[in-house]
């Protein structure tokens, strides 16, 4: 299998053990997921889909980050406790997934369980010189670790504005650093719902920290693929390498992987923008497959405008596999499974899947006696799509 590494900034061939650990940073769940988080995951679970066919034992972590400024105010607004608006909102998530045909990770956990973990942590940096404090709030010193700048490949002045952009206090006073990053805030307001009292006081976790130790406690270091969005190369990424650095561990992942968005309106989807598209909505109208399939025409590094008229494409596609498969050959099904493997090992290129099961439609030749039926599921299921048929 060759994919992109990030950090090397080129194609690498992945030879994993048996065991393959990858950690993937997921949801700040305040908000119902859109297409542009099902495109990041579905990537990952084609990969994991993908390893588990050719036998390795793959261990998926998917955090939750229930520990988030964003959670707060949401709950706030709302007149809930951030917790329940933390347990609804991710639940949903999952129910999502699950109608979509996601695998189940091995494990999704919730920041809030390991803050007392986080704050030992930040302790450790403080102790090691890789931390300072600042009216009680513990900041990463940048400057200690040059991957922090180096391991996006970003300019200086793009890194300064990603840094503002993306939850940053370049202009604090006091700071050593522009870039330098939020460990540990400190919280004095009793009436806060979201402190914890710990060995660096009472107050709550920063967002990077929170991934190094969720990862490290669930993988151990290295393990074999990270990854996300592609915004989270900068400052998130880059955050937890130097952190981990900080904590004495020299890699965090042997791969990088990330994920390009899916753009709407010419702008990549958020909440800020409100330009979404959920998955709920499309659900009403589209089987689970077919969303899967649409989605599978864009290349994950590379994103794209998000185009609906994709969704009566792959419909129509997804009928025509389903009515071929019944008929072909075994050679042709069997033809289409290996396509279908290739491409995915190719960097995950579902463009070429999408093509590959195309040509399938279009050429494949009718059998009477046709006995493709369990190729056939093992092909569906490579790249999640619904077997009930089959079953």
């Amino acid at each position: 299998m060759k994919l992109y590494d990030t950090a090397r900034r080129e194609y690498v061939k992945f030879k994993p053990g048996h065991r393959v650990g990858i950690y993937v940073c997921g949801v700040t769940p305040y908000d119902t997921s859109h297409l542009g988080h099902i495109m990041t995951f579905m990537t990952y679970d084609l990969l994991v889909r993908r390893l588990e066919d050719m036998g390795h034992d793959v261990r998926l972590v998917r955090n939750i980050t229930d520990v988030d400024e964003p959670i707060y105010k949401k709950a706030q607004e709302l007149g809930i406790d951030y917790r329940e608006l933390a347990r609804n909102e991710t639940a949903s998530f999952q129910k999502i997934l699950d109608i979509l045909n996601f695998k189940r990770a091995y494990s999704e956990p919730l920041a809030s369980d390991y803050v007392e973990d986080m704050a030992a942590a930040v302790d450790r940096l403080y102790e090691a010189g890789f931390a300072y404090k600042l009216e009680g709030d513990f900041y990463f010193d940048t400057q200690k670790v040059q991957q922090f700048q180096r391991f996006s490949g970003f300019s200086e002045r793009l890194l300064d504005a990603l840094n503002e952009m993306r939850g940053g206090d370049p202009n604090r006073r006091g700071k050593k650093h522009p870039l330098d990053f939020l460990l540990w805030k400190h919280i004095d307001d009793f009436k806060d719902p979201a402190q914890w009292k710990t060995v660096v006081g009472t107050g709550r976790p920063g967002w990077h920290i929170e991934c190094s130790i969720m990862s490290s406690k669930l993988l151990g270091l290295p393990f074999d693929i990270h990854g996300g969005g592609n915004d989270l190369i900068f400052p998130h990424h880059s955050a937890e390498i130097a952190q981990n650095i900080g904590l004495g561990y020299a890699e965090t992942a042997k791969i990088w992987l990330h994920v390009a968005p899916i753009l709407w309106d010419g702008e990549k989807m958020s909440k800020s923008l409100g330009n979404l598209v959920y998955a709920k909505d499309l659900l009403k109208t589209y089987e689970p497959s077919v969303i899967r399939l649409a989605l599978m025409n864009y290349q994950h590094r590379i994103g794209g405008e998000w185009q609906p008229e994709l969704l009566e494409e792959a419909k129509t596609l997804y009928q025509r596999v389903k009515l071929k498969s019944a008929t072909a050959t075994i050679q042709d099904v069997r033809k289409l499974h290996s396509s279908v493997r290739s491409a995915l090992d190719d960097d995950l290129n579902t463009v070429d899947v999408v093509s590959a099961l195309q040509r399938f439609v279009d050429t494949a030749v009718d059998d009477q006696d046709n006995k493709a039926d369990q190729e056939v599921i093992s092909i569906l299921n490579l790249i999640g799509l619904d077997i009930s048929k089959y079953s």
